[in-house]
């Protein structure tokens, strides 16, 4: 999966966020998950990792050529004719 093909919603993040919550509603104090579960967190996550790394460096490069485009001024000088 490329880093643009990221779906906008993480089935398996959210599921974990549910039954984090539900724990802590019922005043559980751990939760399991399976292995499987856990690759495709690690998946998730790498990928949201990687998108947000490359949107970062993506702003940073904006936000460097919109500094530099606003304190470069170009003065040009007409000398006229006589």
């Amino acid at each position: 999966m490329s880093q643009n093909n990221i779906p906008t919603s993480l089935a398996t993040v959210q599921k974990l966020l549910q039954r984090v919550t539900s724990a802590e509603k019922t005043q559980q104090r751990e939760i399991r998950i399976s292995i499987e579960e856990a690759r495709s967190l690690v998946t998730e996550l790498a990928l949201l990792t990687t998108k947000l790394g490359s949107t970062v460096a993506e702003t940073h490069a904006l936000l460097k050529e919109i500094q530099k485009s606003t304190t470069e001024v170009d003065v040009k000088f007409d000398g006229g004719s006589f």
